[in-house]
């Protein structure tokens, strides 16, 4: 089955109203001045955050993917139950970001300029994004690198 993107933008952003007054209660909490992966992916999903909330669906009204969706739920899913299987809060909020970076806004997953520890990193060239990474965590179990619009 297939879902039309403005359809899933507008469930998306029914679901992360009820997360607002939680972000703003953070938002003082994030500091630009701190580089690190924490703090540079807090700030990139608060970006899409603010632009699921402030924004109405705009673009070409594409088809997603059912299958394509829960998979990549999947693997989000799987990512939190390794490394924080008891916070289901912030995995449903990542859940929605994600699907909104991936599904909606295609940009990716992680902001271009972030540094990962072991020195891939992400940018813009033009009207593209690139990993230097993708080829290394792709390989993963679950991974969501096959979903992120970076080459």
């Amino acid at each position: 089955m297939k879902i039309k993107s403005s359809k899933l933008f507008l469930q998306l952003k029914r679901s992360i109203k009820p997360y607002q007054s939680k972000i703003k209660a953070k938002e003082t909490l994030i500091s630009g001045e701190n580089n690190s992966i924490h703090n540079t992916m807090s700030e990139y999903n608060l970006e899409n955050f603010n632009e699921i909330i402030n924004s109405s669906y705009e673009g070409s009204d594409d088809e997603v993917d059912e299958n394509e969706l829960d998979d990549f739920k999947m693997c989000i899913d799987n990512y939190f139950d390794l490394y924080a299987p008891d916070d289901k809060e912030f995995r449903e909020f990542i859940k929605i970001i994600s699907i909104y970076l991936t599904f909606i806004a295609k940009k990716p997953l992680h902001p271009p300029g972030i540094l990962f520890s072991n020195g891939a990193t992400v940018y813009q060239n033009k009207d593209s994004y690139h990993c230097t990474g993708k080829s290394v965590f792709i390989k993963e179990n679950h991974s969501l690198c096959k979903y992120c619009i970076c080459k």
